[in-house]
């Protein structure tokens, strides 16, 4: 979903929905809502984002499914400055952006409660 780069005068709700994703650990992201500022400084533009997301991802060990909340508050920057995150664009693809924040964020490894009895 692209959104356009432009300050808000609020926070702004969208309902983010990623099936198409390559991540062979991530099995399912179920479609979940997140809330979005885009605010305007003196050299870069800034993205809040916040979410909470109920993923469900492979055991480490069996690969059968685990479930994991996942909680997403982060500012991601556009600019042209070497500190910005992404070079300025008028538009911006947010699933991109999000997926990238949970492939990051999520756990590099994590078991079935089977594997722990």
């Amino acid at each position: 979903m692209n959104i356009p780069l432009l300050p808000t005068q609020q926070t702004q709700s969208i309902m983010i929905d990623i099936k198409d994703h390559q991540v062979i650990d991530i099995l399912n992201i179920p479609t979940f809502k997140l809330q979005y500022d885009i605010i305007e400084k003196s050299n870069y533009i800034q993205l809040s984002v916040q979410a909470t997301i109920q993923l469900e991802l492979a055991c480490s060990k069996t690969l059968k499914p685990v479930p994991y909340e996942m909680d997403i508050d982060t500012d991601i920057t556009f600019g042209d400055l070497d500190e910005c995150d992404f070079i300025f664009s008028k538009t911006i693809n947010i699933n991109d952006i999000v997926l990238g924040i949970i492939v990051s964020e999520k756990p590099y490894v994590i078991y079935h409660k089977d594997v722990l009895e």
